[in-house]
């Protein structure tokens, strides 16, 4: 579960480091503990920071919910919220290759 940012707004210090998790996705952790920090889209730089840096995940409600046809069985998240299908997540955040 993340909060999403506006690109730009977020200054990174400290022991933070990134791997680049797919074509267009990069995830941020702390070297040292090795937390999850953030999800990133590389193509727009938009950081999206892991709700457990917050109490109470700031107070956010989810919104929307990203490879949910990929949950285990008898998994489901609570809530009214989008849910979004492999497909459907991946074409949101993959870059569009025809605009290459």
């Amino acid at each position: 579960m993340s909060l999403r940012t506006d690109p730009g707004s977020i200054k990174v210090n400290g022991t933070a480091k990134t791997f680049r998790s797919s074509d267009w996705a990069e995830r941020g952790f702390c070297e040292i503990c090795g937390s999850t920090l953030w999800y990133g889209t590389v193509h727009d730089g938009a950081l999206n920071l892991s709700a457990g840096l917050f109490d109470n995940a700031a107070g956010a409600e989810m919104k929307i919910e990203f490879f949910a046809d990929a949950a285990p069985k008898g998994y489901a998240l609570a809530g009214d919220h989008k849910k979004l299908t492999t497909q459907e997540t991946i074409a949101l955040f993959a870059p569009d290759e025809d605009a290459q």
